[in-house]
């Protein structure tokens, strides 16, 4: 018996007179299309905008949990993802002499969990997404607006991130505005033993500056 996911990574966009959205669907299990993995905010009336980028700025990247021989046995292990996932957000404003907050958020909008693709083998079982977990790098506290270390939470939209996009009071440039980079590594529990197949899910995460 075996076990095959493939998160993957692409993105969308879209606009609003207040506001700037990013959203980038992620983890799709099993062989997924290609598609965008970067988008950019381009200015509207005023010159503000945010970039969110979830792996590769020219490919889809997958995460592939193999569950395979001693894994799937009587006292299976958890399962390393195949690769880590850098997520970046970088929010661009104005330079003034006061400045404006402006609230980043990012959020992930995860389903009930991870659908088998091989109805043959594995039927309509369904892998909940909480069996993923992440170990986050580079972060700092939680007040510093950087992603934690965690576990997706199904059905549900989980906030990742917070913080605000300028980092002094006065005398704003660009360059003082904050940044985020966390690379996340995943592991899949492996704690239930399902069908062997294939099985595809998708999350999408939102990075708004308002």
């Amino acid at each position: 018996m075996s076990e095959r996911f493939h998160p993957a990574f692409p993105s969308t966009q879209k606009l609003r007179s207040m506001a700037r959205r990013a959203l980038a669907p992620a983890f799709l299990a099993c062989i997924a299309p290609n598609a965008g993995a970067v988008f950019t905010y381009a200015s509207t009336n005023a010159p503000y905008g945010i970039t969110l980028q979830v792996g590769s700025a020219v490919a889809v990247d997958e995460v592939a949990f193999n569950v395979t021989g001693a894994n799937v046995g009587l006292t299976p292990t958890s399962v390393a993802g195949s690769q880590p996932i850098t997520i970046r957000i970088s929010p661009s404003r104005p330079s003034m002499l006061f400045a404006e907050t402006r609230p980043v958020t990012l959020t992930v909008d995860v389903p009930a969990g991870l659908n088998c693709t091989t109805f043959s083998s594995c039927g309509n079982t369904i892998i909940p997404f909480s069996t993923i977990s992440w170990v986050s790098t580079n972060a700092t506290s939680p007040n510093q607006g950087d992603i934690q270390s965690g576990t997706f939470a199904n059905s549900t939209t989980q906030s990742l991130a917070s913080f605000n996009a300028a980092t002094s009071a006065f005398l704003i440039f660009n360059s003082d505005t904050r940044f985020m980079a966390n690379t996340l590594t995943f592991r899949y529990a492996n704690t239930t033993v399902y069908p062997a197949g294939s099985y595809r899910g998708k999350v999408r995460f939102t990075a708004t500056m308002v």
